[in-house]
């Protein structure tokens, strides 16, 4: 058995198409949708035998996907982004490797090339940043399978709830030792409704302070850097950017 959480900001166009999808490729999963918005999300989903979490206060992708994670109930879960971003024959690759963090290495079809440049990008500063990382190829793809008792381990170092959720949880995994591995995957991508092309420059800010923050908690000197002064000016430029 496996538990699937798909967070959900303002999805109603393309939860519907998903969660069919899912419904005829993993019948017998639970499927938890971790909804924030303001949308009609939450109509569309009650048409389907899932659990639907409605928060009242924005929680951001990371903050959904703990959410979710904690209402789960099975060992092996399945964290998917609201398009379903791969096919049934990649998902099957991701569900039958045998490791606590399973994260696609993409093969992108159809993503701008703007978008593609700054992706290689963030890589490239990601690795940079946080050298234990360098042997993976890619880090912010829409689907992932964890091991849900690993994931509570880590919960409390899990601080970031924007789009760099993705490279916290790996980097937890991969700072205690725990098996994580890539699995290489065409992966295709909807621009229509992409949260991060209708405000690149602001999520690419956001992006690289959260990377930014991240790397301070991991660092030997978090004490002294972890200021109130820092941490206050730090999450109100993050509010603005929002």
């Amino acid at each position: 058995m496996i538990s699937i959480i798909i967070p959900a900001f303002n999805e109603e166009r393309r939860i519907g198409r998903t969660l069919e999808k899912i419904s005829s490729t993993l019948p017998n999963a639970e499927i938890v949708v971790v909804f924030d918005g303001h949308d009609n999300t939450p109509e569309v989903v009650k048409k389907f035998p899932v659990k639907l979490l409605i928060s009242e206060s924005r929680l951001g992708k990371g903050g959904a996907i703990k959410r979710g994670i904690n209402e789960s109930n099975f060992q092996r879960v399945l964290l998917l982004d609201a398009d379903f971003p791969i096919t049934e024959e990649e998902l099957d690759k991701i569900l039958s490797t045998d490791a606590d963090l399973v994260i696609p290495k993409r093969k992108i079809v159809g993503m701008p090339l703007k978008r593609k440049f700054l992706h290689k990008g963030f890589i490239i500063i990601t690795k940079i940043l946080f050298p234990s990382l360098a042997k993976f190829s890619d880090f912010q793809a829409g689907v992932k399978l964890v091991n849900r008792e690993k994931v509570l381990d880590i919960l409390d170092e899990l601080i970031i709830n924007d789009f760099l959720f993705d490279v916290n949880l790996i980097y937890g995994f991969k700072r205690r030792h725990y098996k994580v591995k890539e699995v290489e995957i065409n992966y295709i991508h909807d621009e229509s409704d992409s949260k991060i092309s209708k405000k690149l420059i602001k999520v690419i800010i956001l992006m690289f302070l959260s990377l930014i923050k991240l790397r301070v908690y991991y660092s030997p000197f978090r004490k002294i850097l972890y200021t109130k002064t820092y941490l206050k000016a730090q999450d109100y430029i993050l509010r603005k950017l929002r």
